[in-house]
């Protein structure tokens, strides 16, 4: 019986962490999704400095010379280097691809390999950068390995100098435009520019700037569902912490984390009065205002939506 393999993927490394030349994560065969014939690796990558010999970004084997996928950056100037190995050559790829990675800029990088296509393709933000194809594709195959994958250091080589975030292992070669879909899904962080989209209506929170006659000293905004049309101006949130919580600015936010909204045009947050301290005059639900004054009101939890669950949004509420 043929075996089926599922199409799954994995992210092995979410938040960046920063490698140094001798540092690495090694990730072993049985925790990784099961491979058939195709394989893929999308990554963010951002280089501190270039180093003088060959620098590994990952690299799955046992040896220095069994190696599907591996990519390198070649020494002081940091092209692309994706190689694999095949039954006709231990070290197959493309040579050197692109103009060099500038320090200190992130890079999404994503390198996806096909037997039966025959071809490793790579791609920097999105673009199409190289391609290698098999020649003589009646004999000649990848081979893949049950070894571990190494991200950083790996055997002769030395690792990157710099971060690496959302590292992702798929068991299928993406197409392009599975890349650009890749590419987009940035992680959300503290000061992340977002809007926030109501999930029945299909409709944007927004505000049109009306305030509410509460007194000189009390500003609030009135809050509503737009449209199913983004407004650049009305519907823009930044991302920020909690009340009274210092945040650094970049780092990424996980479920169960509580953060606030600073609506980008009033500059000022999103708020509620509590569970049973005010409601809409129509709906009796709990009142949303965006207001001028930062307090534990305008703290959310971020919870994963459960579409299993439409008539329930006890899990949506501050």
């Amino acid at each position: 019986m043929e075996r089926v393999v599922v199409r799954e993927w994995v992210e092995l490394i979410s938040n960046p962490v920063t490698f140094r030349a001798k540092d690495q994560r090694v990730i072993n065969h049985a925790d990784l999704p099961v491979v058939k014939d195709e394989i893929s690796i999308t990554l963010r990558l951002k280089l501190q400095s270039h180093a003088s010999s060959w620098a590994t970004i990952f690299h799955k084997g046992t040896a220095d010379l069994i190696r599907t996928p591996g990519l390198w950056l070649t020494a002081n100037n940091s092209k692309l280097h994706p190689r694999f190995t095949g039954n006709f050559d231990h070290n197959a790829g493309i040579m050197a691809v692109g103009d060099g990675l500038s320090l200190e800029k992130w890079y999404h990088i994503a390198y996806t390999l096909s037997n039966s296509e025959k071809r490793l393709d790579v791609y920097v933000d999105g673009e199409w950068l190289g391609f290698y194809c098999i020649q003589d594709v009646k004999k000649q195959k990848v081979i893949f390995n049950d070894g571990p994958l190494y991200i950083g250091k790996a055997f002769s080589w030395g690792g990157i100098n710099g971060d690496i975030s959302n590292v992702r292992y798929f068991n299928w070669r993406l197409l392009a435009e599975e890349v650009k879909q890749d590419l987009i899904k940035r992680p959300i962080v503290y000061g992340s520019k977002v809007a926030l989209l109501h999930v029945p209506t299909r409709k944007y929170l927004s505000t049109r700037g009306v305030k509410y006659d509460l007194g000189p000293n009390n500003i609030q905004y009135m809050v509503i569902c737009s449209t199913q049309w983004m407004d650049l101006v009305n519907d823009v949130w930044t991302v920020v912490g909690a009340h009274n919580n210092d945040v650094n600015v970049g780092k990424s936010v996980s479920y169960g984390t509580v953060i606030g909204f600073k609506h980008q045009a009033t500059e000022v947050w999103l708020h509620s009065h509590g569970k049973y301290a005010g409601s809409t005059p129509k709906s009796k639900y709990q009142q949303v205002t965006l207001c001028g004054d930062r307090n534990s009101d305008d703290d959310w939890i971020i919870r994963r939506f459960d579409s299993d669950i439409p008539n329930n949004h006890d899990h949506l509420l501050n």
